[in-house]
C-alpha cells in the first residue's frame, strides 16, 4: 500500500503525546519545527492488509467481540514508519534526551497519522474492489449488490484485547517479510513506531465500540485516566 507522508505533522496530537505539557514555549516550538523536519526526511511509512472471514481471525476480550459483533469479515491491518525514527530518537538519547523525548513524542504523533491514511486508503482500496465485483454481478445477474459499511480500528492492547494478539495480526498479513514489523519476546514491535490493528466489515451499517475505562488491563496504571481524560 502506497502511504505519502503529511506536510506537518498534527501539533495537538503531538502535544498530546508530550503527556499534557501545556502551551509549547517559543523555544519548544522550535525544536518541534526542527524534529518535524528531521522525522518527515527520514520516515518511511509502509502498509499491508488483508481482508479475513470473522471466524478466521482470532481475538480475545469482551471489547473486541463487542466492536466486531455484527461483523462477518475483518480487515487485517499492519503499518509502521520504519526504523529510522527508532534510530534517531537513540541518537538523541545520548546528547539531548529533551530533544529525544520531543521527536520521540512526534514519531508517535506521526505513526497515528499515518495509521488514519493507511486506514483510509485500505477503505478505499476494499470499496473500489466491491464495486468492481458489484458491477460483474449485476452485468451477470442482474441483482443489487449491498453496500460495504467498516468499523473504526480496534488495536491489541486497546481494552482487554491482550497485547498477545499482536503476533497473530502480524502473521495474517506476513507483515515481517513484507514490510519489516517483528516482534519481541514481550510482544512488543519493532520498528517501535508500528500499529495492528482490526476494521470490521458487513453488508448493514456497524458502528463498532468504544473500550471503556472499566474494560482497560491499564485502568490502574493510566495517567490519562487520573487526569479525568480518556484515549
Amino acid at each position: 500500500m502506497k502511504l505519502e507522508l503529511p506536510e506537518q505533522i498534527h501539533r495537538e496530537n503531538w502535544l498530546r503525546y508530550l503527556q499534557g505539557s501545556g502551551e509549547p514555549t517559543p523555544q519548544m516550538v522550535q525544536q518541534m519545527d526542527e524534529a518535524e523536519k528531521m522525522l518527515l526526511a527520514q520516515a518511511h511509512p509502509r502498509a499491508i492488509y488483508r481482508v479475513l472471514g470473522r471466524e478466521d481471525v482470532a481475538t480475545e476480550g469482551f471489547a473486541i467481540t463487542k466492536h466486531l459483533e455484527g461483523c462477518d469479515r475483518v480487515a487485517v491491518l499492519a503499518m509502521t514508519i520504519g526504523g529510522e525514527a527508532d534510530a534517531l530518537i537513540r541518537r538523541y538519547e545520548v546528547s539531548n534526551m529533551a530533544m529525544a523525548l520531543i521527536i520521540d513524542a512526534g514519531a508517535s504523533a506521526l505513526t497515528e497519522q499515518m495509521a488514519d491514511e493507511a486506514e483510509r486508503v485500505m477503505i478505499e482500496e476494499i470499496k473500489a474492489k466491491r464495486d468492481a465485483q458489484a458491477d460483474a454481478v449485476q452485468t451477470a445477474a442482474g441483482t443489487a449488490v449491498k453496500p460495504l459499511y467498516f468499523t473504526p480500528r480496534f488495536s491489541p492492547g486497546y481494552g482487554d484485547y491482550p497485547i498477545q494478539y499482536q503476533r497473530e495480526i502480524l502473521a495474517y498479513v506476513d507483515a515481517a517479510r513484507k514490510i519489516g514489523i517483528t516482534l519481541t519476546p514481550s510482544n512488543m514491535m519493532m520498528p517501535s513506531k508500528s500499529i495492528t490493528a482490526l476494521v470490521g466489515l458487513a453488508d448493514h451499517p456497524v458502528t463498532g465500540r468504544l473500550a471503556t475505562c472499566g474494560e482497560c488491563v491499564l485502568r490502574e496504571k493510566c495517567t490519562l485516566r487520573k487526569e479525568g481524560q480518556h484515549c
